[in-house]
Order: C-alpha cells, then structure tokens, then sequence
C-alpha cells in the first residue's frame, strides 16, 4: 500500500464531480486514530454514479481498478 500526503488535494463527495482522465487517489479509513491509506492512484478511467464505483488506471501496477466509493474516499490529486 502506498501512504503520501499531497498539499494540493481536494476530495470528490460524488462520482459525478469526475470525468475521465482525472487524477485521483482513493483512500481507506483505518481507524479513527490514523490517517487514510492511499490504496490506489492513477488516472479515471470510467465511472458508474449510479452505483457508486470509478474505474481508476493505477500508476504504480498499470492494472484497471475498480473503486467502491462506499468503501473509499476519492481525492482529486491534480
């Protein structure tokens, strides 16, 4: 898992605030005494508002990841 602190981020409260091409982290809640982990980053791909799941392109493995937005906090990185 990948652990980075961006200065310069801003957090997507719904699917339909991305289009693809946009870079994101996604990011899991470990505890309410920790920060998030940044599971994934990468560029959207595709995304499904009404079920609440992105297609992100990771730059670390260059797979396709699917991303549950009720697991997952999304932040715009770029």
């Amino acid at each position: 898992m990948l652990k980075e602190a961006n200065a310069d981020v801003t957090r997507i409260r719904a699917v339909d605030q991305l289009h693809r091409g946009d870079e994101i982290e996604a990011r899991l809640r470990v505890g309410p005494n920790y920060d998030d982990v940044v599971i994934c980053r990468g560029s959207v791909q595709e995304t499904a508002p009404g079920i609440g799941v992105v297609w992100i392109l990771d730059r670390v493995t260059g797979t396709r990841k699917a991303i549950n937005t009720d697991e997952c906090r999304l932040w715009r990185v770029a």
